[in-house]
């Protein structure tokens, strides 16, 4: 078998596979049932500046987090001293977000010094009963990037259970996540920016005291305020429960809205093997006493303990459907490790997507009819094979983005454009390479011959180096950079087989005769 009739069934089996993956794109409702047992069903999605929709940057609260992350290292220092049978007087966490220890006797404290100074996160600071541990600022930063990925994960589960398809999660630096949700209307703008701002911190505290006055509470437990915390309840009055809460909604293993005799939504949840054990701990020692169900800092409800609670419990309030349901979606993805806030937000309309998608194709059509044109002007019949070559590219570019499901954005219609010219570059070189082959007296069939074979190494040199670039845009780049990158990548190679193999083919057989070209005669 020849080199020409390997690269005409080459190409033969290409363009029929890139109609295959075109397909869904544009019958994704109508496929018929076998078909993902034989064919990939992915499609081209549109991205959020086509399709409109919401765009959200959230940002890490240092100061919050630095609190969270000393809060869970004073519990591993904690666990790690107890194992090691050392008696504590207290341990907390002050204002400066330290690890304050304190002990009853000077060996404990020389003890445990010893064992904290093994680990080089800690700073250590030793007074005559207590040791002052700081946390060192790399160990912060690693701790915060290691709570965002976990944050970015949740909040992909968050938004995958309210039914949104094609979100995009991303993390953007150290300190930020960006949220893009295409295909939301205004009504569900609310909702969606509530699921995925809230922190969801559940946690279930012991009630200590009630008073119809915060002041009165505060008065009473000011020697004592680092070991209570101070709320408004939910009927107007106010308490003091314990600090720290032994269960918390990580232990939630699933929620639902649930109703009760007066028809109210109220969410229902059930516990994993852990929280069951736990929570059932918790209620046994608090039966004919109240424990505060707190949600993000906030008394939902305090109910009087009737008998011990094993894997299951409630939450109700002044819900309506929505709120029930929202609040279930957000308990059973888990709460957030560090506290987010939204630091940018907008909503890009439908219609605004529309007159991208418009511009973008009449761009695309506009560049296709003038290349087209020139060609054919320029080169004549090779101008044809050129033009024949291009189409392919279109349709191998479109069938590789169907293929791998990417996310078409305005940028990336614009790496489609490029990528027209780019394509027609590689054309040019060879056609050049043909011209000088003719001037030389050869005939047109070995002209063509050499034209292609010299043409490979310029070509690959050319898109090579520009796919280094659009590499570098992919990795160093961030959202509608991206876009660019992946269409312009998926172009390249898409145009280095039109231009090698495919117009080779067709020049072959289209072109029999002498080749003219413009201002010299067709003999």
């Amino acid at each position: 078998m020849n080199k020409i009739r390997l690269y005409r069934y080459f190409s033969v089996l290409v363009l029929l596979l890139s109609l295959v993956f075109i397909y869904p794109t544009f019958q994704s409702n109508s496929l018929p049932d076998w078909w993902n047992y034989f064919f990939p069903s992915k499609k081209i999605n549109l991205g959020l500046d086509l399709r409109g929709g919401i765009f959200v940057v959230l940002g890490l609260d240092k100061e919050s987090s630095g609190s969270v992350i000393a809060d869970k290292e004073a519990g591993k220092i904690k666990a790690n001293l107890l194992s090691e049978n050392i008696l504590l007087r207290d341990i907390l966490v002050n204002q400066d977000n330290k690890v304050i220890v304190s002990f009853y006797d000077e060996d404990s404290l020389k003890t445990s010094k010893e064992i904290l100074e093994k680990s080089n996160q800690y700073v250590l600071n030793i007074t005559e009963s207590s040791i002052e541990v700081s946390l060192n600022e790399e160990f912060l930063i690693k701790t915060q990037q290691k709570l965002l990925k976990q944050v970015q994960n949740i909040l992909s589960n968050r938004v995958d259970q309210f039914g949104v398809i094609e979100s995009s999660i991303q993390l953007s630096g150290s300190e930020r996540i960006i949220v893009q949700i295409p295909g939301i209307n205004e009504t569900d703008r609310e909702r969606i920016l509530n699921i995925i701002s809230k922190t969801a911190m559940l946690e279930f505290k012991p009630v200590v005291e009630e008073s119809s006055s915060s002041s009165l509470l505060l008065q009473k437990f000011k020697d004592r305020e680092n070991k209570f915390s101070f709320y408004e309840g939910s009927d107007g009055n106010f308490i003091a429960t314990i600090k720290s809460s032994k269960f918390k909604g990580e232990s939630i293993q699933d929620a639902a809205v649930s109703y009760d005799e007066f028809n109210r939504p109220y969410v229902s949840f059930s516990l994993n093997k852990v929280g069951s054990q736990v929570f059932s701990k918790l209620t046994s020692e608090n039966i004919g006493k109240k424990i505060a169900i707190i949600l993000d800092g906030t008394v939902k409800s305090a109910p009087v303990v009737q008998s011990q609670i094993f894997g299951s419990g409630s939450i109700s309030g002044n819900f309506s459907f929505e709120e029930a349901n929202d609040l279930a979606i957000i308990l059973k993805s888990g709460s957030l490790p560090i506290p987010v806030s939204i630091l940018q937000e907008k909503t890009i309309g439908p219609s605004l997507g529309s007159d991208s998608i418009k511009n973008g194709k009449n761009s695309m059509i506009l560049a296709s009819v003038l290349i087209f044109f020139f060609m054919l002007f320029y080169y004549r019949k090779l101008g044809i094979v050129c033009d024949i070559a291009l189409v392919f590219n279109l349709i191998t570019i479109f069938g590789l983005l169907s293929l791998f499901g990417v996310t078409l954005t305005f940028p990336g219609i614009a790496g489609l454009v490029l990528t027209l010219g780019m394509a027609v570059d590689g054309n040019i070189i060879i056609y050049e390479r043909i011209k000088e082959e003719l001037k030389k007296g050869k005939d047109s069939m070995s002209s063509i011959e050499l034209g292609f074979d010299r043409s490979v190494s310029t070509i690959l040199d050319a898109n090579f180096t520009t796919l280094i670039a659009a590499i570098c845009m992919f990795f160093l780049g961030d959202g509608p950079i991206k876009g660019f990158a992946v269409t312009l990548s998926i172009g390249i190679f898409s145009t280095i087989f039109s231009n090698i193999v495919v117009a080779r083919v067709v020049t072959k057989y289209l072109v029999r005769g002498p080749i003219a070209f413009r201002g010299q005669d067709e003999n």
